[in-house]
C-alpha cells in the first residue's frame, strides 16, 4: 500500500442484514467471489473505483465499488463509511505504476490446432484471431469464464492479452500466474438498435447472451424453485431466441404492488418481464428479468439468434442477468417439465457454461 493511499483508508462497516456481502475480485457482481463479509463487520477502506451500478444496496444506490487493504472489492451501496473515499486513480504516479502489476509472458501450447483470441471468455464468443501453437503471448491480467479442458490444465480462467482480446489459460504455458482483471464499469443501459435476425436454421440453437455464462442452479437444494440458470450480463445487453420458435408470450410477472418497468430486487416476488417461446418437438424456453417489455409479440416467429428483448433487473433480482428456462413435453410449462439448461444446451452445440 503506498503512503498517500495509506494515508486514506479509513474504517467502514458492512450493512447488509439479509445475506451476507459479497467480496469480489473486481468492481462488478460478475467477477468472481472471493469471500463474503457478514452483517456488521469491519473493513478498512483504501480508495474507491468505478464499476458495476448497483441499486439494490441498504446504504446508497452507487457505481461506486470499495477496494479493501487485500486489493479486493466491494459495492459501497452497501457500506457506511465516516467520510468520502478517494478515488484509486488519486496514488501518485509512481505509487500507481508499482500498484498495477506486470504483465506475463506465456506461450500457446495448442498442439496442431490453433488458439481461438475470442472477445469475451467464452468460446461462444465470437472469433477475433486465430494463434498458432508457439506464439508468444503477453498475458495483461485475468478473468473467470467458460471452464475448458485443455492440453496445459482444465480451468475457467481466461488471459486478457494487449489487444483485448481472451485466450483460455487451458492451452498457455506461462511463467507465473497473471493479476485478476479490473472490471470496467457497464455501457449505457439506452437499449441498442436490434441487430438484423441471422437466417433461420431448422434445428439450430444457439446462446440467447452470446459471450456470457451462466451460473449453475438448476433446482439447487438450497432454492428448490429455481428451474432455471442466471446468466449475468450488463443492463442493456440484447436477448436472442435460443432456436427458431413462435413467440406464445410477453408477460410482466411480479408481486402486486410493483412495476415491471423499475427495477426490481430481492424482496419482490416474479421474473418481471419475460418471453416464452415455443420450438419444435415440444421444447419451450422462458427469458427474464427483462429491462422493459420484449420487442417481439405474441404469434409472432422468430429465428435462432433474433434479438427478442434487452437484459434487465425487473422483478426478483438484484442485478442486471437473465434467468433462463428449458421446459419439455411443452405446453403447458411448469417445474414438473423443466429441465437444466447447462447440459441441454452443450447437448445442442450451443453450451452456454
Amino acid at each position: 500500500m503506498d503512503v498517500q493511499t495509506a494515508q486514506a483508508a479509513q474504517a467502514a462497516t458492512v450493512v447488509s442484514p439479509k445475506r451476507p456481502l459479497n467480496v469480489r475480485a473486481g468492481s462488478a457482481v460478475w467477477t468472481a467471489q472471493l469471500r463474503t463479509l457478514s452483517h456488521g463487520s469491519s473493513v478498512t477502506i483504501v480508495c474507491q473505483v468505478r464499476g458495476q451500478r448497483i441499486d439494490q444496496g441498504t446504504v446508497r444506490v452507487t457505481d461506486l465499488w470499495d477496494r479493501l487493504a487485500d486489493g479486493t472489492y466491494v459495492s459501497d451501496a452497501w457500506i457506511r463509511r465516516p467520510q468520502e473515499v478517494p478515488a484509486c486513480e488519486t496514488a501518485t504516479p509512481v505509487a500507481a505504476a508499482a500498484a498495477a502489476p506486470a504483465a506475463v509472458a506465456g506461450t500457446v501450447a495448442s498442439g496442431g490446432i490453433p488458439l481461438k483470441a475470442r472477445s469475451a471468455p467464452a468460446h461462444g464468443a465470437p472469433l477475433v484471431a486465430a494463434l498458432a501453437n508457439g506464439t508468444a503471448l503477453t498475458l495483461t491480467c485475468q478473468v473467470r469464464g467458460e471452464n475448458i479442458a485443455g492440453r496445459v490444465r482444465t480451468t475457467p480462467m481466461w488471459n486478457r492479452l494487449p489487444s483485448g482480446t481472451y485466450v483460455s489459460d487451458a492451452y498457455v504455458r506461462r511463467s507465473a500466474t497473471p493479476p485478476p482483471c479490473a472490471a470496467t464499469a457497464p455501457p449505457p443501459a439506452a437499449a441498442p438498435a436490434a441487430p438484423a435476425a441471422p437466417p433461420a436454421a431448422a434445428g439450430r440453437w444457439v446462446s440467447p447472451l452470446p459471450g456470457f455464462t451462466a451460473r449453475p442452479g438448476f433446482r439447487t437444494p438450497r432454492n428448490p424453485n429455481h428451474i432455471g440458470v442466471d446468466i449475468m450480463s450488463f443492463t442493456g445487453t440484447p436477448i436472442r431466441a435460443a432456436s427458431a420458435g413462435t413467440v406464445v408470450e410477453v408477460v410482466c410477472n411480479i408481486e402486486a404492488g410493483h412495476s415491471c418497468d423499475q427495477t426490481g430486487s430481492a424482496s419482490i416476488g416474479g421474473c418481471g418481464w419475460y418471453v416464452k417461446l415455443q420450438h419444435a418437438g415440444g421444447i419451450a424456453t422462458l427469458y427474464c428479468h427483462m429491462v422493459r417489455r420484449a420487442i417481439v409479440q405474441p404469434g409472432q416467429k422468430v429465428a435462432a439468434g433474433q434479438v427478442i428483448g434487452y437484459v434487465g433487473s425487473s422483478g426478483n433480482s438484484s442485478a442486471p442477468h437473465l434467468h433462463y428456462e428449458v421446459h419439455v413435453n411443452a405446453p403447458p410449462t411448469g417445474p414438473y417439465n423443466a429441465v437444466d439448461p447447462l447440459p441441454f444446451m452443450r447437448s445442442h452445440g450451443a453450451p452456454i457454461g
